[in-house]
């Protein structure tokens, strides 16, 4: 079940069927709104003809799909070994779809090497091939690459829309989902997060706290550990609670999502980055 994406369902429906796909495109927009549910769908799409979501598990399809790679960063980076091999596979000529389907999760992870190698496929992209760049942010890639591939933003989903996912795909009691609803922000992932994930309750409870200036920023620093995707998930919760108010807001939004931009860049301290921004709320 895709949830809060129906236009952009139709969008592509149309151009699957009318052979108007790009062979590029820069899913962007904020962590758990649905970009990579519908990178996944799209490629079975195009290899079953049905667009509806994909089962995964541990974060990949549970049936892979013959068509499709998944490449995702690896020790907090995507190298240039995996666009070796994502170029190896889009040499390869699709069987059972129209289209070879390469999605790139958290690209803003890609090293600058691997950044100017996907720049030079996009340029002269095989043929029957699909490149799917998932970021929270168009700016964390270079200009030039951004030029080579169409951008597809994807927005909050509405509560209601969250609140019947949660009851029709995971039997939740009504008044528990619309609660687990509000506390989302719009974002399908976060909710299913708050089903299951005690790390994601914990991030949210540390966040709140920290907000509303009932735990220090040193404390909360203190918390966490040196893994700097800790601190990258720690920030992502900060602006999706500050997101509610864009407005009042609006500074410190600007000054962690340049931290953020920031942190996907090798020649940067990125725990320095993360902890600037914490202490600039």
């Amino acid at each position: 079940m895709l949830v809060g994406q129906k236009k952009l369902e139709e969008t592509f429906k149309r151009l699957v069927k009318s052979d108007k796909l790009s062979h590029g495109y820069i899913f962007f927009g904020e962590p758990q709104v649905g970009k990579y549910s519908f990178a996944l769908s799209l490629a079975a799409f195009l290899e079953k003809g049905e667009l509806e979501e994909v089962e995964t598990v541990n974060g990949f399809p549970k049936h892979m799909l013959e068509e499709l790679l998944i490449i995702k960063p690896t020790d907090g980076a995507i190298g240039i070994d995996a666009v070796r091999e994502l170029k190896h596979f889009l040499a390869q000529k699709p069987v059972k779809s129209k289209s070879r389907v390469a999605i790139l999760d958290d690209a803003h992870m890609l090293t600058s090497q691997a950044e100017n190698a996907i720049l030079k496929i996009g340029e002269e992209p095989p043929a029957q091939s699909l490149i799917i760049l998932i970021v929270p942010s168009v700016d964390s890639l270079m200009r030039t690459l951004q030029s080579r591939f169409q951008k597809i933003y994807f927005q909050r989903s509405s509560a209601e829309e969250i609140s019947k996912m949660l009851e029709d795909k995971y039997g939740i009691e009504s008044k528990r989902a619309k609660d687990i609803a509000k506390l989302s922000l719009g974002r399908p992932g976060r909710a299913v997060a708050f089903l299951n994930d005690e790390k994601a309750k914990e991030r949210f409870r540390t966040v709140v706290a920290l907000l509303s200036g009932k735990v220090s920023k040193h404390d909360v620093l203190e918390s966490v550990t040196e893994n700097d995707v800790e601190l990258y998930l720690l920030l992502t919760e900060i602006i999706a609670k500050l997101a509610n108010d864009p407005i009042k807001n609006y500074d410190i939004l600007w000054s962690i999502t340049e931290r953020i931009t920031a942190m996907s860049q090798f020649t940067v301290n990125k725990r320095l980055q993360a902890e600037t921004a914490i202490w600039t709320i």
